[in-house]
């Protein structure tokens, strides 16, 4: 990967990040009046309103591992990632300190995918059992 193409990267990056804070703002106010329980799920509720057909949301990989396929070049829906820690250290400083970081989640809705139709298994025959003839030791 060329430097540019990775700063381009980095650059869309952080533009979606800005973009997801600002929309962040909107819905923690939500989420303090007690309309959202999370900011996640609020942003989640927004994105679903603007397409009444999205019933779940899963990332690349949740989709996967269920065997659908993620449209080609469809976009991902973007909420906050698990929260990590870190270490810097500040100009003029000799010690790093911890901050915590949330990156961002990229997530897929239904209607984005392409889900394996379920193969219809013939119905197997029961086996027949021949009726086993009673011996007696005599026959033998």
């Amino acid at each position: 990967m060329s430097k540019d193409t990775e700063s381009t990267r980095k650059e869309q990056y952080l533009l979606k990040r800005k973009e997801l804070i600002e929309l962040s703002r909107f819905v923690r106010m939500g989420v303090k009046s007690g309309a959202y329980d999370s900011v996640n799920e609020g942003l989640k509720e927004i994105y679903q309103e603007t397409n009444t057909e999205i019933e779940e949301f899963k990332t690349f990989w949740q989709w996967k591992e269920e065997g659908a396929t993620v449209r080609k070049g469809e976009k991902a829906f973007l909420i906050w990632g698990q929260p990590r820690k870190g270490e810097q250290v500040p100009e003029g400083a000799n010690e790093p300190e911890e901050y915590k970081y949330w990156p961002l989640c990229y997530l897929f809705a239904n209607t984005q995918v392409y889900k394996p139709e379920p193969v219809a298994q013939p119905e197997q025959q029961p086996e027949t059992v021949n009726e086993l003839a009673t011996v007696s030791g005599d026959e033998y």
